[in-house]
C-alpha cells in the first residue's frame, strides 16, 4: 500500500508542475509578441535610413544637376490669373522644401531649377555671397527665414532664392519661411494666420542676421 501510495505521489507531480509551466510559456510567448512590433520598427527605420543615405550625395546632386538645366518655373508665367489674387500675409512657417515650386519675382529666367543663378548670372559678388552662405550653414548658423508666396497649393519664393538652394544640395526637408497667401477672387485662404508674438520674437531673432545677409548685396544678385 505504502508503494501505491508512492506510485500516486509521483503521478501528481507533473499535475503539480503544469501550473508552473503554464504561466513561463505564456510569459516567453508574450515577450515574443512584444519584440515582433519592435524588430519591424527597426526594420522599417533601417530601410528608410538606407532610401536616404542611397539619395546621398550622389544621386541628389545628379537630380539637382538635371534641374539646374532648366529655367526655374515662374508663378506669372504659369497662372498670369495669379496677379488678381487678393495678398493675405499669414506669418511664419517651416515649409517643405519640395513644395517651393519656382520663383515669384522677375529673373526667374536667369536661374536654374535648382535655384542658383546660370553660370554666366553668377558674379564675383553673388560667389562671395554663396561661400558665406555655405559657412553659415557648416557653422549651424540659423539664417533668416526667406519670403514666400503660396498659390495653387505651391510655394513660389519672392526672397531667398539661395538660401532655398543651399537647402536643396543640403538634403534639408524644411525651411522658415514668411508666407503670403494669394487668395484667388472668391476663393478662402487655406493658412491659418500666425501670431503677432510669434512675428515680433521671430523678426528679433533674425534681423541681426538679415542685415549681414543683404550687407553687400548688389541689385543685380537677388537671394
Amino acid at each position: 500500500m505504502r508503494d501505491d501510495g508512492d506510485d500516486r505521489g509521483h503521478d501528481r507531480a507533473p499535475d503539480e508542475d503544469a501550473p508552473t509551466r503554464s504561466p513561463v510559456r505564456r510569459l516567453l510567448h508574450g515577450a515574443e509578441a512584444a519584440a515582433e512590433p519592435v524588430v519591424e520598427g527597426v526594420t522599417a527605420a533601417l530601410g528608410a535610413a538606407a532610401s536616404t543615405i542611397g539619395e546621398m550625395p550622389r544621386m541628389r546632386v545628379r537630380r539637382l544637376r538635371r534641374l539646374a538645366r532648366e529655367p526655374l518655373p515662374s508663378l506669372h508665367d504659369l497662372y498670369p490669373e495669379a496677379t488678381r489674387a487678393r495678398p493675405v500675409l499669414v506669418g511664419l512657417r517651416s515649409i517643405p522644401i519640395d513644395r517651393i515650386r519656382g520663383t515669384a519675382v522677375a529673373g526667374g529666367d536667369q536661374r536654374g531649377g535648382d535655384f542658383l543663378p546660370f553660370k554666366p548670372f553668377r558674379s564675383m559678388n553673388w560667389k562671395a555671397r554663396w561661400q558665406r552662405l555655405r559657412k553659415a550653414q557648416d557653422a549651424l548658423t540659423i539664417l533668416p527665414p526667406i519670403d514666400v508666396e503660396k498659390y495653387d497649393g505651391s510655394y513660389w519664393v519672392t526672397d531667398g532664392h539661395n538660401r532655398v538652394a543651399l537647402a536643396l544640395y543640403g538634403n534639408q526637408p524644411e525651411i522658415d519661411a514668411s508666407v503670403t497667401e494669394l487668395v484667388p477672387p472668391g476663393g478662402q485662404r487655406t493658412e491659418p494666420i500666425g501670431t503677432l508674438e510669434a512675428e515680433v520674437d521671430a523678426a528679433r531673432a533674425v534681423r541681426g542676421l538679415r542685415q549681414t545677409e543683404h550687407s553687400d548685396h548688389g541689385p543685380d544678385d537677388p537671394a
